[in-house]
Order: structure tokens, then C-alpha cells, then sequence
């Protein structure tokens, strides 16, 4: 018996050339000049400025083997990923209570820490990594629209407290970290750089000879390559879905993505 876990590319697709991740401005060509890093915070993390064609199926064409005994009742794979959605949306974001989020040390800053979220197991009857990967891109379609901002958690909202400050909204690397953190309980580093490679980095380092897969992280280099600046994650051959310029958006896998892409990492295997 085969389950389907089918995903719909989420929302229409922008051709044009993508700013990094640290500015608002869309730049003109493939050679935007890159914003730098935003030091506005102790914490702020360095985030300046995605890519390649493997070939793999379409989100729209993903397909997820469902081992099931021939007793066992018939699960909805692609239902399951979302089912729990409602319950989430109530879990405390942060560990910090709501009622300390504005006081007037948070003014300027990036905003309370993301809690832990618990863990999720894929259901019984569905291919564990294949549920899982479906699993994570259905949380970052769920954030479609979400502004970009230089904030740690979807709820932060400082304008809510300070009329000239900016509303909720999540940078590239503080969206992956989050998505993986909502979708299935992984919580890592959300620096970029820190995401990107190192000790604390998540998963492994593909190597640029292997494949990509739905959920993998991409990493795109600054103007001058020099350094990580912008993290992504990787749909398919032709898509990626981020935070950049207005928001988190599903995007043309092309461009500076592309001329700019540095390396992959891959959390769920």
C-alpha cells in the first residue's frame, strides 16, 4: 500500500533578484550590493546576503512510501502533517512570560529567546524522513506572508508596546531555526554563520556532490563571498522558501541564490 504526502508549492512565485538577508531594499541585478551586518543588538547576528539543480521531484510530485501492517488502519499522512498545528499555536513561544516581552529593556533589541517545543515522531504508517521533511516545509508554508524582522519568535511584536517600532516578524536564519523548532522540536543555533558551520550547527555538511531533499538548509554567501549571510530552505529543484526583502515567501530557486550559494546541511536523514 502507498500513502501520499503530497504539498502544494505555497504561494506564487517571485522571479525577481532577492535582497540578503539584512536588507530591505531589492536590489537591481544579481550583483546587489549586500546590506552587511546588523549590529543593533548584543545578540544580533551577522547577516548579509541560493542553489542547485539536482534533478529531484517537486514538492508537488514528493511521495512518501507508507509502511503499514495489512490490519492496521489506513493513516492520512499528509492530514497528520498539520493536525497538531492548533495545539502548538498555544505553547508559550518563549520561556520568558509574555508580561516581561516590552518592558523597556527589550526596546531595540531582538526579543525574547524561543522555548523548546516538543518533540514530534512521525505517525505510525507513514515513512518516518519523508513525513518529517513534508513536516518542516508545511510549518514554513504555515509562515507564509510573516514580514522580515530581526526577531527571535513569530509573536514579538514591538510596536504593540512602542508606537515607532517595527511589527512581528522573523529574519532568514531566526525562520529556519524556528520552523524546525515548531515542526518537529529541533532547536538550534539561529545565528547564521553559527547555523551555517561549526560546533553548534545543526545536522551534517553535505558534500556538493550529493543530492538535495525537501528540508535541507542552503546557505548563501555576501556580495564579496567571503562570508555566510543568508540561510534558506531548500522545496525543489526550481523552489526555496525563505525571509528576505518583505517576508517569508516561496521563491524562484535561481538568481543570486545560485551565484551566491555556498553549501548545504541536511538535519532529518
Amino acid at each position: 500500500m502507498r500513502i501520499l504526502i503530497h504539498l502544494p508549492v505555497a504561494a506564487a512565485l517571485t522571479l525577481s533578484v532577492l535582497p540578503s538577508c539584512g536588507n530591505s531594499a531589492s536590489p537591481a541585478s544579481d550583483g546587489a550590493v549586500d546590506a552587511g551586518s546588523d549590529a543593533t543588538s548584543p545578540d544580533a547576528m551577522s547577516e548579509k546576503d541560493a542553489p542547485l539543480d539536482n534533478g529531484s521531484n517537486p514538492m508537488d510530485e514528493q511521495r512518501a512510501d507508507a509502511v503499514t501492517e495489512p490490519d492496521a488502519p489506513l493513516v492520512d499522512c499528509e492530514q497528520s502533517l498539520t493536525d497538531d498545528f492548533g495545539a502548538r499555536d498555544e505553547l508559550p513561544q518563549s520561556e520568558e512570560p509574555a508580561s516581561a516581552w516590552y518592558t523597556d529593556s527589550r526596546k531595540g533589541t531582538w526579543g525574547p529567546k524561543a522555548a523548546q517545543y516538543p518533540s514530534v515522531d512521525a505517525p505510525l504508517g507513514c515513512e518516518a524522513v519523508a513525513w518529517k521533511r513534508a513536516r518542516v516545509l508545511a510549518v514554513a508554508n504555515k509562515y507564509v506572508g510573516l514580514p522580515y524582522q530581526h526577531h527571535h519568535i513569530p509573536a514579538w511584536d514591538p510596536s504593540s508596546a512602542w508606537a515607532d517600532q517595527e511589527g512581528p516578524g522573523l529574519d532568514c536564519s531566526n525562520f529556519t531555526a524556528w520552523v524546525y523548532n515548531y515542526a518537529l522540536g529541533l532547536k538550534f543555533i539561529s545565528n547564521v554563520e553559527g547555523q551555517a558551520d561549526g560546533t553548534d550547527a545543526p545536522g551534517r555538511r553535505l558534500d556538493s556532490s550529493e543530492p538535495l531533499e525537501p528540508a535541507d538548509l542552503l546557505f548563501i554567501l555576501n556580495e564579496e563571498r567571503t562570508a555566510i549571510s543568508h540561510a534558506v530552505l531548500y522545496i525543489d529543484a526550481q523552489h526555496i522558501i525563505d525571509s528576505t526583502g518583505p517576508g517569508v515567501q516561496v521563491r524562484s530557486f535561481a538568481g543570486w541564490y545560485q551565484n551566491r550559494y555556498s553549501h548545504a546541511r541536511r538535519v532529518l536523514e
